[in-house]
């Protein structure tokens, strides 16, 4: 039957005209909608688009946002407040000022908190004080905003800079391989807790320190993790260019915990340490600390770096004559990378800029060839504005995607790094060079070839289905992606490749022969399918995969129809749910470490039910009850159903919902089914024998049983507590059995296989 239906409907092609790409990226078409629901008539809608216009950083709704500070809903008025102060301003000060008398005392705190952050300042206030004490204490924020110059930064926020210099700061630390870490924790002043180890690696391992200048050394002291985790054979070496290392010392011996290297002053810009064997060699390294020259390095003072990520923030949204100046006299040409400074940093390098001057934008663009700080550099030029900025990241992109073959680039920052394969994510620094290039002008005649160019490599980044949790909804990545490759007009060609790969016709000529695209099998590449599947014309050939071998591909196609929205596609998505089995018709499983049916892996049928909730099939609804209420569905579809009904929203969906919220034996579809009444406004009911009794009081009742009373026997599976904890076995599992914190496929590990019947 289904085959039928699928050559039946290969026949439909509406002929859909190619649309043109959108004048707007993603980022502007977000603010654009919540800045317009603002003005929604219901005060739900328009405290919550205040709230998403402070997630998204809108810095051009400031002015809206003010305007909502005098909102007649308390909620609206609180929202826009505390999104104020991630995107507001200097004209945002005094409307917040203001706030601080506003008759709701959580608006008044939400004004306070807004005015910590775009001032930099911590003076008190107590939304809760009586009348007499908040006034004063409003008074004294008003008194400081008085005194604070137009066109310059307020000289409190400047002294917030203040402090010394550390030279070691700049010190950059890289490794080999990162178990444990970062690297940096080995230049951070303390020997614990924080230490940089290697694991299941072969030698040799090594780190190196990169002073930023040549210095003068004579002492390097490696401060190992313990005894029984030193190396047994090392080498120290050192560089004037990175490049070429000259050995200081070579030993073949079990060295000491506190290793002490001493020798004859030399000049040296790098410092390597390499181990080629330790105690353990599961750990080729394990080092909680280096010191140069004899002396530790001082750990950060904690006061005095939030005082400076106050200061560069503040800068940022007062800004003023000098502020830029004073951002980069903070982060200095190449800005720390020690765990305790990166949120200073990070701040510093976003105000540069939202200041948008030209000493921030030449700052910025050289920012793109530091590993550790190319993607904050990135996001921070989308929020500059500059078309000059398309060239080089572009050109920075090349370097820190993944490649073709999905293969991590050699720069991946040490803290962005994975001991396994990433393909369910992008890496970040990708990500935020694509994130700022939706947010430019993509009309240049060179920047648009080479994006072209790139299109390619950008499809390859876009994140899978290995080892994750899918979602029905377009992620960050899809909206990103999709509107690169509008740009570049190649959209369709990266649909063209992903159903060549998969056995389906080309629809259409390929605009750019000489491009090679990746080569990825067919669970991998099926996931670029929702991203850039948009056209009506693609729905007979995502309808042909629906009936494709590989279940992680019929998920991909279900999720390509639901996000295209065509009408079309409902009956045969019904009528192959209907007719495919539940995971319990399989047969249970025996096998050590498996789910506990049979079924093929990965359980599609998730995929088809989620679809005929997101293209509004009403008519369907009793199709999905069942399998709502099936014992033999898992729990994952089940929890499927429960999204449907609540994406169905129909007075029977509801209904359905209703009893669900009461009776189903499974915790999470209970909480689906409340939360799709309680967004409605509709309050679920007490059971009927919690009303019995007038005047009695009822303890909340207890989670259904997951059995009829009447059941001839329970079958489970027996093993002790001492579970194993080795790879491939059931490493970080739960000895209890009720959960497990790694994310392999199935509700819960089995140790053993010995079956058990229990008879009432």
């Amino acid at each position: 039957m289904v085959n039928r239906l699928i050559l039946c409907l290969l026949a439909l092609c509406g002929a859909v005209a190619a649309a043109e790409p959108p004048a707007l990226g993603p980022y502007e078409r977000q603010v654009a909608e919540h800045v317009g629901k603002l003005a929604d008539a219901s005060p739900v809608v328009r405290g919550r688009a205040a709230e998403a216009l402070g997630f998204l950083r809108a810095y051009r709704a400031e002015d809206a946002l003010v305007v909502r500070l005098g909102d007649s809903a308390a909620e609206v008025r609180r929202a826009a407040a505390l999104s104020l102060g991630w995107c507001g301003g200097r004209r945002a000060v005094a409307p917040l000022l203001e706030k601080l008398d506003d008759p709701d005392w959580l608006t008044r705190q939400a004004a306070h908190v807004a005015l910590t952050n775009l001032t930099g300042m911590e003076m008190s206030f107590n939304a809760l004080a009586p009348n007499a004490e908040r006034q004063r204490q409003a008074q004294a924020w008003r008194d400081w905003w008085c005194q604070a110059p137009a066109d310059a930064p307020p000289a409190d926020v400047l002294a917030l800079l203040a402090g010394p210099k550390s030279a070691v700061g700049q010190w950059a630390v890289t490794a080999s391989s990162t178990y444990k870490g970062p690297p940096e924790v080995l230049v951070d002043g303390q020997l614990e807790p924080a230490y940089w180890q290697t694991k299941n690696v072969n030698p040799p391992q090594w780190c190196q320190l990169d002073f930023g200048a040549p210095l003068d050394l004579h002492q390097v002291t490696v401060h190992q993790y313990g005894p029984g985790f030193c190396m047994t054979e090392f080498e120290l070496a050192t560089s004037l260019d990175g490049e070429r290392f000259e050995p200081v010392t070579r030993r073949k011996e079990k060295t000491p915990v506190e290793l002490v290297v001493q020798f004859p002053v030399r000049k040296a810009r790098y410092v390597r340490i390499t181990s080629f064997g330790s105690e353990r060699p599961t750990y080729p390294t394990t080092f909680r600390e280096i010191e140069i020259n004899g002396q530790r390095v001082t750990a950060v003072d904690a006061s005095l770096t939030w005082r400076r990520e106050r200061g560069v923030r503040a800068l940022g949204a007062l800004g003023g004559q000098g502020a830029t100046e004073a951002i980069l006299g903070v982060l200095g040409p190449n800005p720390a990378a020690k765990p305790d400074l990166r949120p200073m940093v990070r701040a510093g390098i976003r105000a540069v800029g939202r200041l948008r001057e030209p000493i921030g934008f030449d700052y910025l663009v050289s920012l793109l060839d530091n590993p550790m700080w190319a993607r904050n550099a990135a996001d921070a030029l989308g929020d500059f504005g500059d078309r000059r900025a398309v060239g080089p990241l572009l050109a920075a992109y090349a370097r820190f995607a993944k490649q073709l073959d999905g293969k991590n680039p050699p720069d991946v920052p040490a803290d962005d790094k994975m001991g396994f394969p990433s393909e369910d994510r992008m890496l970040e620094t990708p990500y935020w060079i694509a994130y700022a290039l939706c947010r430019l002008p993509l009309d240049d005649p060179r920047d648009r070839q080479r994006l072209r160019e790139l299109s390619p490599q950008i499809t390859a980044n876009l994140p899978g289905d290995h080892d994750t949790f899918v979602l029905y909804q377009p992620e960050v990545g899809h909206l990103l992606t999709r509107h690169l490759l509008d740009q570049a007009g190649l959209r369709q060609e990266a649909a063209e490749q992903a159903f060549e790969r998969l056995g389906q016709p080309r629809r259409a000529p390929n605009p750019e022969p000489s491009l090679a695209w990746s080569r990825f099998d067919a669970r991998r590449i099926s996931s670029w399918l929702p991203c850039v599947c948009t056209e009506r014309d693609d729905l007979p050939r995502l309808l042909a995969l629906l009936g494709h071998a590989n279940g992680w591909v019929r998920i991909n196609a279900a999720k390509a129809l639901a996000w295209l929205g065509d009408e079309r596609a409902v009956a045969p998505l019904a009528d192959i749910l209907a007719a495919a089995k539940s995971e319990g018709d399989h047969g249970y499983s025996r096998l050590f470490k498996d789910e506990e049916y049979n079924d093929p892996c990965p359980r599609w049928r998730e995929a088809l039910v989620r679809a005929l909730g997101l293209v509004k099939a009403t008519q369907y609804v009793e199709l999905i009850t069942r399998i709502l209420d099936d014992e033999g569905s898992v729990l994952e579809v089940r929890h499927a159903a429960a999204q449907a009904l609540a994406d169905l929203g129909t007075p029977e969906a509801l209904a359905v919902l209703r009893r669900a919220a009461l009776e189903h034996p499974f915790g999470t579809v209970r909480h689906v089914a409340r939360d799709a009444l309680w967004t409605r406004g509709i309050e679920v009911a007490a059971p009927k024998a919690d009303n019995a009794s007038p005047g009695r009081r009822h303890e909340p009742s207890a989670a259904p049983g997951i059995f009829a009373a009447d059941f001839d026997a329970l079958v489970f599976v027996k093993g002790d507590n001492r579970m194993p904890n080795l790879p491939r076995t059931v490493e970080q599992a739960d000895p209890w059995r009720q959960t497990y914190i790694v994310t392999d496929e199935g509700p819960c590990y089995r140790p053993g296989d010995n079956l058990y019947v229990l008879r009432p």
